[in-house]
């Protein structure tokens, strides 16, 4: 049985609204939201906003961190631009949201 919150996790790559992921490529400047369970990664997709990111995308990010963790599951972001890390640090979720800036 799926409950409303089992629905939100499968539904949450269409969040991002953006363009699905396609031989590892994403659009330019764009974080990349990872779910996992036990270190296992299940989906990863674009965060569509994250190059210029404002409130309502830290606002989806929390969202979406706290439905994974109440399914025993993470959200993870790769490749965050200084922007939404500082973002996500100014709302006080960097604690809660594990996030690595760009790779060099």
């Amino acid at each position: 049985m799926t409950t409303s919150t089992g629905t939100e996790l499968q539904a949450a790559p269409a969040f991002g609204a953006g363009p699905r992921l396609s031989g590892g490529r994403r659009p330019d400047g764009e974080a990349i939201v990872v779910l996992a369970v036990g270190g296992a990664e299940l989906a990863r997709w674009p965060l569509a906003g994250s190059a210029h990111p404002d409130p309502a995308v830290v606002d989806r990010l929390a969202r979406l961190a706290l439905t994974a963790r109440r399914h025993g599951a993470a959200v993870h972001l790769r490749n965050a631009g200084p922007e939404l890390l500082g973002l996500i640090e100014f709302v006080g979720l960097d604690d809660v949201l594990a996030a690595a800036g760009p790779s060099a």
